[in-house]
């Protein structure tokens, strides 16, 4: 009989840094915060019974999460996890996820389209107007149902209106989506990673919205936000 103790100390999985564990294919998948993930034929609820009582709530059949890593809870019961990723609670109480929104201190987000971040911080922005790079900050926001996350243009300089091929003034304070209607989901979890966490990225990839490779380097301004620089990447390969 499998020690499961065992089995996770040997892994360095604990309640602190486990973000959710689920049910697929028959398997139950434990995802940690670095996004590595382990799979085992426990039973959820054999895992749950071996860390403190109130560190996971189990919010649907084959699905629990950590407490302290959700940041959003919608209306409806999706609940928004610090890397983006989300999950439906049981739809038979939907009041009870309200309540517990209300219990953890989170504040609902009413729309997709949010304040837009103080002037302050976006005056410092302007210094990188003229930059010979393309550079962009996103806001990180919950769309409408609070169904995973959308990302906001904040601030782009000239060189992002070069590289995008669309005016400054068309990307400004509009979602993404919207600007860029054929845009590459996958990028959501990586920028909701830098916004919520502060992790810095590299990425390298092919962008279907320009139709061209590219370099995004992406850090954390401040809370909430991702900052970006884009380089083509055919042009740094020929520097």
């Amino acid at each position: 009989m499998t020690d499961w103790n065992k089995w996770l100390k040997k892994r360095e999985l604990c309640a602190d840094n486990i973000l959710y564990i689920y049910r697929r294919d028959r398997k139950t998948i434990i995802h940690r915060d670095d996004g590595e993930e382990f799979e085992l034929f426990a039973p959820v609820y054999t895992l749950l019974a071996l860390f403190p009582e109130d560190a996971f709530l189990n919010i649907n059949k084959g699905i629990a999460v950590n407490k302290a890593r959700i940041v959003n809870i919608s209306s409806d019961g999706v609940y928004t996890m610090s890397d983006g990723q989300t999950f439906q609670g049981r739809k038979r109480n939907l009041s009870a996820h309200r309540q517990l929104r209300k219990q953890m201190g989170i504040n609902a987000l009413p729309d997709a389209q949010p304040q837009a971040a103080p002037m302050s911080f976006l005056e410092k922005c302007t210094l990188l107007d003229d930059m010979p790079l393309a550079y962009c900050i996103i806001e990180l926001v919950f769309d409408a149902n609070g169904h995973g996350v959308d990302f906001v243009f904040r601030y782009c300089n000239k060189e992002m209106a070069h590289i995008e091929g669309v005016p400054v003034e068309e990307m400004l304070n509009r979602s993404f989506y919207e600007v860029f209607r054929n845009g590459d989901k996958k990028w959501l979890v990586t920028y909701a990673d830098v916004a919520l966490n502060g992790t810095k990225h590299l990425i390298h990839d092919y962008s279907p919205e320009i139709d061209q490779q590219l370099n995004i380097y992406c850090y954390q301004p401040e809370q909430g936000f991702c900052a970006c620089i884009l380089q083509v990447a055919d042009n740094i390969d020929h520097e």
